[in-house]
Parts: structure tokens; sequence; C-alpha cells
């Protein structure tokens, strides 16, 4: 039976009323450039690679984001995770005007946060800031200081607590608050079936994203495919989420623990990463074979197609849905593979971590892939394992972090040389930069170690395993 939630037109950014008018700015093959709304089938297929090739920019243009998401918890309540109501309380502290505040069925879901930064909620509550693309890591260090600074002014103002780290430390999954957002409630039955730690991953785990830019060709290619082939070391590096329910939970990264028990067929690395070169083309059939989780029309998410292969519903259609263009706007946002593409490429494997944390991620994906010569010296270095050896991989970093040795990859030694790397070209394109790397060079070359592993130390030290010191270490606001 179709259930029908109501929400956003189109939620995301690749399919923003401005995407709708980019789309139909060009020709292509002599006829107009659909626009969201526009009917599509499978023979319409090659539209999806042409407009990831238009997310080519010239190296002049190349720009970076930052995605950071944060736990807040009530220290009112014994450090309960936020209600919904809550939740939109932070939300709505951070609004210029009330033309600012963005609503679904009566409830605060957005927010535009001024300088094009927008704040949103993932299922369980969690905060996301999603800085505007910049020029320059200095200006992406500005605009997230300056979130945490009124962040810290809300959660004082609330007893609220914010904490950096990648898993829920505190709350079990029975303790969540699930967000009413119309999109959730339709992803939240489906993906139960897919996973026995998809709501894991839904409700306790944040991560800390670097959005950057491709230019034509062949970087794009190079750039996806070392986004996902190191992927396992970034995570290694960033690792960051050693508790689950007050306690050691084994892993250094319980969030990529939760994640690779949720939907292989749209997490973990992108299968079309693992081949020995890499076109658009390639992702498009990926994604074609990936299951829809929705579609959106009038406003109502619908669930009709869920569990339906895209290309199925491309050819087919289903009762009362036919395909449109911004179905695959909508498609690509369910596809949490560790780097995704987009108009942009998203680098997703990394725990959410200190302020310094998540800008050594962006400094360390921007050193790797704005620079020629390290992005071919990182595409060598990269490790060329088949499906099962890569799962292997990432299934081992969640556990052992740094200290992993598997499938012929030893990540601490390739970890550091993706770091001299990343040093070497931000020295040459910008070395004011490269101060964000220092933290990586003192933890990761200098101590060995990573987040959890300090975590740990103390945890096991002169905490005594006193959770109260595990949150005053993490709060960033």
């Amino acid at each position: 039976m179709k259930k029908a939630h109501s929400g956003l037109s189109y939620d995301g950014q690749q399919a923003s009323s401005s995407g709708k008018r980019a789309f139909a700015e060009e020709g292509f093959r002599g006829e107009a450039f659909p626009l969201l709304t526009d009917p599509v089938t499978k023979r319409d297929a090659p539209l999806f690679v042409e407009n990831l090739r238009r997310g080519a920019k010239a190296r002049s243009e190349w720009m970076c984001g930052i995605e950071f998401e944060l736990f807040g918890y009530d220290a009112r309540r014994n450090f309960a995770r936020l209600s919904p109501t809550q939740v939109q309380r932070v939300l709505a502290g951070f609004a210029p005007s009330s033309n600012d505040l963005v609503y679904e069925n009566g409830v605060l879901v957005e927010v535009n946060a001024g300088q094009m930064n927008r704040l949103t909620v993932e299922p369980g509550g969690q905060v996301e800031f999603s800085g505007a693309p910049q020029r320059t890591l200095l200006d992406v260090e500005r605009e997230v200081r300056r979130y945490l600074s009124r962040l810290k002014e809300i959660a004082e103002g609330n007893s609220f607590v914010f904490l950096a780290v990648g898993f829920d430390p505190l709350s079990t999954l029975d303790e969540q608050r699930w967000f009413p957002k119309a999109r959730y409630r339709v992803m939240r039955p489906y993906l139960k079936t897919r996973g026995e730690r998809s709501w894991d991953m839904m409700t306790r785990t944040c991560a800390v994203q670097a959005n950057l830019d491709y230019g034509a060709g062949e970087d794009l290619s190079k750039k996806f495919l070392i986004g996902n082939r190191l992927a396992p070391i970034a995570t290694a590096i960033f690792a960051n989420s050693p508790f689950e329910e007050g306690r050691a939970s084994g892993y250094k990264s319980t969030r990529t623990l939760a994640w690779l028990n949720t939907d292989r067929e749209r997490t973990g690395c992108s299968p079309p990463a693992l081949a020995e070169k890499f076109r658009p083309e390639d992702f498009v059939a990926y994604a074609l074979e990936v299951p829809m989780l929705f579609a959106q029309r009038d406003g109502l998410y619908l669930d009709e197609p869920a569990g339906m292969k895209f290309g199925d519903f491309l050819e087919h259609g289903c009762e009362c849905i036919d395909p449109v263009f911004g179905d695959w706007a909508d498609h690509l946002t369910t596809i949490f593979t560790v780097a995704r593409l987009k108009q942009h490429i998203e680098l997703r494997s990394a725990d959410c971590g200190s302020t310094e944390m998540a800008l050594a991620v962006q400094a360390l994906w921007k050193g790797l892939m704005y620079d020629e010569a390290s992005l071919d010296e990182a595409l060598r270095l990269a490790p060329r394992l088949k499906p099962d050896e890569m799962l292997e991989l990432e299934e081992t970093v969640a556990r052992d972090g740094l200290a992993t040795k598997a499938c012929g990859v030893e990540v601490l030694a390739l970890a550091k040389e993706m770091i001299r790397l990343s040093a070497d070209g931000l020295r040459r394109f910008a070395p004011e930069e490269l101060q964000h790397l220092d933290i990586l060079f003192q933890q990761v070359l200098d101590e060995e170690l990573c987040p959890a592993d300090i975590l740990l130390l103390n945890w096991h030290g002169s905490w005594h395993g006193d959770i109260q010191r595990v949150i005053e270490y993490l709060r960033i606001a």
C-alpha cells in the first residue's frame, strides 16, 4: 500500500530551485536540458551522465565546503538526547529573520543561517551545519567558529550540551528521539529491513564531510578513485567513536561499524571505484542498480517505489508515479557511499571530531586533490582491492584504526604517506593552509595515534572509566 508523507518539493542541494534553472540553461544534443519536473525514461540515462559532467569547473573556480554533524543533549535530563522541540529551538536561534525558517507540516526542519550557510536535522535530531563553498580554509574556519560560537550561546542558555564524536557514547537505540521529518518516516521502515544497525546509522552517528570540486575528464576520475580507495585510511586517521552506551565498544570507529551494517547496496566503498579506471557512466550505471527509498510528488514523500531499482523505475514507473528528472537528484541523496558523486565530490569517511580535526579533514583532502602531483601520487599509493578485500579492510579499520594490517595494507604507514602528500600539495598552492595539518603531524606521524586512541588511553588511565570525563572532553558547545 502506498503511504504518503508531507514534505518539501525537493530535498538536498542537488535539487534546489536554482538547480532547475541551471539544468535548463544549455542545450543537450540540440535540445533543452530537462527541468526537475520533466518526464524521463531509461533511454534518458545519458542525461544523468551529462549532468555530472556539467559539474566540472576550471581550477581557478575550485572551492571547498564542510558539513559538520553534532549530537545535542539536555544536561537537566541526565544527558538525554534533545527532543524534536528542543532541536527546533536550536535551529530557530540561528535564523537572521523569520523568512529564513523552513517548515514541513509545522515542523522547523531547516534554517538559512546567513552567508549561504544552512542548518538541517538528521534522523535522531543531530544538528548538521552545511557551510557555503569557500575559496580558502581560512574562510571555512571563520564560518565554523562563528557557528560554534552561536551554538555555545544557545546551549548555555538552555542547559544543552553538544558533543563532537562519531557515535553517540551515551544513549541506547531505544532512547533516541526520532525527528519528525517526512523523509525519515519513509526511510525508517525500509532501512530497518536492510541491516541490523541501520537505525543506529540514522540516529546514533555523526560525521564531518569535505565537499570538493572537480575538473573535466581525468581529474574527476582520479578524485573519485582516491576518495573511495583512501577512505578507509581517512577513517583510521579520524576515528573518534570508541564508546557505546557509556562504555568502550571494542571499536575505534563505532560509527563505521554501524554504516557497514547498513544496506550494503548503498554504503561502503562505491563499487565503480574498485575498477582500474572510472568514468561518470560507471557511476550512473551503478546508481541505476541501487534501490530507491522514496519519490516526491506535490510535496509528499511516497514509499511506493521503495526497494525498486532506479533503472527499473525509469523503465516501468510504478502505480500512480511516472519518473521525472528530479527523481535522479533525490536518488543521489540516498546513496551513502564513503565518497559520493554529485556535481561535486563528497568525502564522507571521517568521524565527527574537534574543530581542529574537522578542519584537518578539509585540509587533508584538499591538499591531495587540488594539487596535480599529489593527486597522481595518491592514486598510485591507494590500495587496489577486490570488493571482499575492501570490505575486510573497512571492517578491520573500524575495530583497529591506525593499527590495522589487512589485505596487504599497513594503514599507519599509508596514513603517514597520505598526510605528507597532502602537505606537499598545500605547500605548492596554499602554504597558508598547512597549519590545519599540524594536528595530524603531531598525532599520526609523531605519536601514531588517532583520536579514539587518545580517548581510550585516558578512559583506561586517569579517567578510570568515568563517562562524565568523556563528556567533558568531547564537549564542543
